[in-house]
């Protein structure tokens, strides 16, 4: 009798599943994990599928099946199918590491003792039940419409700063979880430092059921045991950043994605996924609604909306009847010149602010003391030896580091060039800001919330409980204060330094000011008494201002996607960037021809093939970059010219390496 042949994904460049032979005795599923041999090695795979003919002459066996949980369901399979697919990867790069560690290495003696303590691992204890607040009409209307039936539904909720978006996924979730037993929520969130604040709002909601949460800064043990709650159906609710769109569950009913629009959700190493969009075609497999929302939804998200694909709900209030949208004003610093970084106007409002025992959020992101460090005498500025970008000081540590490698070393006390004393800081970051802040108001309490000051664990939780229990006064930060903190307390936000986006080469810069602007504006004004906020800027007269200052989302949309649709850039075509690495830029360049050459051999008319170039920031780590912009009228035409292109390319000889990201955000 002919042996099985199970087809096997592995965790390595190998785009197609491998075939290995089933053993007599083996009784093994699709959607197992299993021990097979990779040459020398032996690797944790998944089973796809059984095959009766091989198109491999020599067949080697199957060592074990690895049976400790349930296989893997048909859904998980398809989406990681489709993900590498889409993201142009291995089927088994994308599914191997979107296990935890724990669930793909080789099982040892003390395996099953470690199963069972992850499966008996204590959940945070909640004490009471949170009181559920009135819905108002609007919300009301929401979690009435939305249609929770057992079938694809995809909705947007577009809503204003503080109108209470998360108390309407909190009532969807409700309604999903009390009307079947078995139902499991997936709610994500784009920022890792909001995960354990929504986790406890989440428990304290639903004390009944098991919540868990999955995200990167996590340990080992914590993420195994949350996979594991939900793939054997255990916890109801996971919420989760990135990576959560991957979990494995056993009965997955609704799909949440608060700040939709945030960049966050998409992958810039490894297979560079958007979470955002893998979640819509995880509702699709899984016949399940999902509800997106924002304040300032994606335009992509916004023109689904607008063209039917998505139904779209407005909040067009604030959820606490007592709040008020805050009232913006701008501070024309060509006529209000800063002093050390504020203008008088701003300083007197921050006065004013403290004074009447309210707090202040100051925005201004740019992590570290000052952006580069010049010497007055030559000219010398702090670059970074291994990239093309300069050294950020950071007077906390007393180093310039590099922000792009890590490269770090001490400040020097002369000028390595020309030996002069007089090292001069550049510009400002968060670390300086905050010095200048604590000595223009010594009696404030002054604390500073960004990628350094949030770097151990928990900390950005202690800073945030802080700032909730009245304990700072003023709070200096980058966007990780912009997202989703319902701050009851601040009366005034200042945001200084935007206008360099304003003219960035970058697209979408303009949207991402938008979006980061009102989302930190939203900051102010969330209780009874009105909040206010000061945007210093030289360029009063540009339409953004206009369009934030009566929180004019849908005006500066239209305008945006106008100007989009007329240069035919994303979301009226699609894009995929090809970046090659290596040694020397004109070796990277000359590479990128060939591609390009091979591009134009077998593309169609709807797509366009731009000139190799070096990118943004052209080295890293002493690694050159280069970059080949492709288009196409539409992501169905762009996956078909990929399709083709991809295995021709993959045979032409680079001395570096290269990958595509598809659906990029950066370039």
């Amino acid at each position: 009798m002919a042996k099985r042949i199970a087809n096997v994904i592995v965790d390595s460049p190998i785009r197609e599943p491998l075939d290995y032979l089933v053993p007599a005795d083996l009784e093994i599923q699709v959607g197992q994990r299993c021990l097979v041999p990779l040459g020398s090695r032996k690797v944790i795979g998944i089973v796809i599928g059984f095959s009766e003919e091989s198109r491999f002459s020599k067949l080697r066996e199957v060592i074990s099946r690895v049976d400790d949980v349930s296989p893997l369901s048909s859904g998980w399979l398809v989406l990681t199918l489709f993900s590498a697919r889409y993201y142009q990867s291995g089927w088994g790069q994308v599914a191997i590491p979107a296990l935890p560690k724990f669930f793909r290495k080789l099982p040892g003696k003390l395996h099953e003792r470690s199963l069972e303590r992850l499966r008996k691992e204590k959940k945070r204890s909640v004490k009471k039940s949170s009181e559920k607040p009135q819905l108002n009409s609007e919300q009301s209307a929401i979690v009435e419409e939305v249609q929770l039936d057992g079938a694809f539904y995809p909705a947007l909720i577009f809503g204003i700063t503080g109108s209470g978006k998360t108390e309407v996924y909190l009532h969807l979730m409700e309604k999903v979880l009390l009307r079947d037993p078995e139902a499991q929520v997936l709610l994500m969130v784009p920022e890792i430092n909001l995960t354990p604040q929504l986790v406890e709002k989440v428990q304290s909601r639903f004390p009944q059921f098991e919540v868990v949460s999955w995200n990167s800064g996590m340990a080992e043990g914590q993420k195994a045991s949350s996979w594991l709650a939900c793939h054997e159906g255990r916890a109801r609710i996971l919420v989760g950043t990135r990576l959560s769109v991957f979990a494995s569950f056993k009965s997955l009913k609704l799909i949440l994605v608060d700040e939709e629009h945030d960049p966050s959700f998409k992958s810039q190493e490894g297979v560079r996924y958007n979470a955002r969009d893998l979640a819509l075609k995880r509702a699709s497999i899984e016949q399940i609604p999902i509800v997106l929302g924002s304040a300032t939804p994606s335009l992509e998200s916004y023109k689904n909306a607008l063209d039917g694909k998505f139904k779209l709900f407005k909040l067009t209030q604030r959820a606490n009847s007592n709040a008020h949208l805050p009232q913006l004003s701008l501070v024309d610093i060509r006529k209000d010149k800063p002093i050390n970084g504020l203008s008088q106007e701003t300083a007197n409002a921050i006065t004013e602010t403290i004074n009447s025992g309210r707090q202040v959020i100051v925005f201004l992101n740019r992590r570290g003391f000052a952006p580069v460090v010049e010497c007055k005498n030559c000219g010398w500025q702090s670059t970074c030896p291994h990239c093309s970008t300069y050294a950020v000081f950071h007077k906390t540590t007393g180093r310039l580091t590099c922000h792009y490698c890590g490269w770090s070393t001490p400040l020097p006390k002369t000028c390595p060039k020309c030996g002069s004393y007089e090292l001069l800081p550049i510009g400002r970051g968060t670390q300086r800001a905050e010095e200048e802040l604590e000595t223009r108001w010594p009696e404030a309490r002054v604390s500073r919330l960004d990628q350094d000051s949030a770097r151990q664990r928990g900390s950005a939780s202690q800073v945030l409980d802080a700032v909730h229990n009245g304990d700072v006064d003023i709070l200096i930060g980058t966007q990780i204060v912009a997202k989703g903190h319902d701050f009851k307390n601040v009366g005034l936000v200042v945001v200084l330094n935007t206008d360099p986006q304003l003219f960035s080469s970058d697209y979408r810069a303009r949207e991402r000011l938008f979006s980061v602007l009102m989302q930190v504006s939203g900051r102010a004004g969330r209780d009874k008494t009105e909040g206010k906020v000061l945007i210093q800027t030289r360029y009063t007269e540009d339409d953004i201002f206009k369009h934030l200052k009566s929180q004019d989302y849908e005006g500066f949309a239209a305008g945006e996607l106008e100007a989009r649709r007329a240069s035919f850039m994303v979301p009226f075509s699609a894009q995929a960037l090809i970046v090659a690495e290596g040694k020397e830029i004109s070796s990277v360049l000359a590479f990128l021809q060939k591609l390009k050459a091979l591009a134009e051999k077998i593309k169609s008319p709807s797509i366009r093939i731009f000139e190799p170039v070096p990118l943004t920031v052209q080295k890293v780590m002493d690694i050159e970059r280069g970059q080949l912009l492709i288009e196409a009228d539409s992501k169905v035409e762009m996956q078909k010219f990929l399709n083709r292109f991809q295995p021709e390319a993959l045979s032409l000889k680079a001395k570096g390496s290269w990958y595509i990201d598809v659906d990029p955000l950066n370039y």
